[in-house]
């Protein structure tokens, strides 16, 4: 992962660990979204949590149960990357 990336997703994990309770040693990059039994309820809190942390609009649309940590970074990172307004 580049450095940006590696920002996302240290902010990801540490966001799932505090926010959501989520053991650190269950985060890893492979980890799906469906592994993690988030709903479509907390990953809507999650994107929100996300978009005020990292300074860009997160949101859960494309990302699925079979979305992989590493996947759904590197989607934000590629926003915050270009200053997008969406991710």
């Amino acid at each position: 992962m580049s450095t940006g990336t590696d920002t996302v997703y240290v902010t990801l994990s540490d966001t799932l660990q505090s926010k959501f309770n989520i053991p650190a040693d269950e985060i890893t990059p492979t980890t799906t979204i469906g592994d993690l039994e988030l709903d479509s309820l907390a990953l809507a809190e999650l994107a929100v949590v996300l978009s005020e942390e990292l300074g860009v609009t997160v949101t859960e649309d494309g990302i699925t149960a079979d979305t992989s940590l590493a996947e759904f970074t590197e989607h934000i990172a590629a926003h915050v990357r270009t200053g997008g307004d969406s991710a």
